[in-house]
């Protein structure tokens, strides 16, 4: 197996247990992948400027509490180190910039959710609009996302506001397995949902 080939299955598999992680939560009223045929359009975006079309891995719907009926995209890293996650960050949220000018409404909580942090000294900047701005004026973004790759224009094409709704939106999820394996057993998770009123529910 070639390491591109590696590397999808190893995402698929990362993305399959982020949604189990998630669904045994209890708190995701629907979840969908950017593989399901019925629901892959709402995750993927073209670029303003051209490129390759993206997409997030995960998307859904929060139930209860303060998410209640909220949305929410998902990027999933099923690394075992930092790897490239510094520069596929960086990618991420050049495309949360794109989809929330797009979509807004599919942006409530954008989340990124891996299984290693990456430049940790910085980890509580990663989500402040300091680091935001940082990351759409870099050279692998800058084109793309304002057509230039002047950092003059391309800084005063930026649209505070959403820099600013980024800040609020944005989630850093870090798993391991030994918190994998913590949830809601499946049993009590039927049960659950059971009990909710809800029935069964994909795991």
């Amino acid at each position: 197996m070639v390491a591109g080939e590696l590397r999808q299955q190893t995402g698929s598999i990362g993305v399959d247990r982020a949604k189990r992680w998630l669904n045994y939560s209890t708190r995701v009223a629907s979840i969908y992948t950017n593989t399901d045929k019925v629901f892959k359009d709402l995750l993927h975006f073209e670029w303003p400027y051209g490129g390759q079309p993206f997409s997030f891995d995960l998307g859904g719907q929060f139930r209860g509490g303060d998410l209640h009926e909220k949305s929410f995209m998902a990027e999933v890293k099923a690394y075992s180190y930092e790897m490239d996650s510094a520069a596929e960050y960086r990618k991420f949220i050049a495309e949360c910039y794109v989809a929330f000018q797009e979509k807004p409404d599919r942006c409530d909580n954008l989340l990124w959710l891996s299984w290693a942090p990456f430049q940790a000294q910085n980890w509580h900047k990663h989500r402040s609009a300091e680091s935001i701005k940082k990351h759409l004026l870099h050279a692998d973004n800058i084109y793309r996302v304002f057509g230039t790759n002047s950092a003059e224009e391309a800084q005063l094409k930026i649209e505070a506001q959403v820099v600013y709704e980024l800040t609020n939106r944005l989630w850093l999820l870090i798993l391991c397995e030994e918190q994998e394996g913590l949830v809601i057993t499946s049993d009590h998770y039927q049960r659950v949902m059971a009990f909710m009123g809800i029935g069964e529910e994909s795991q």
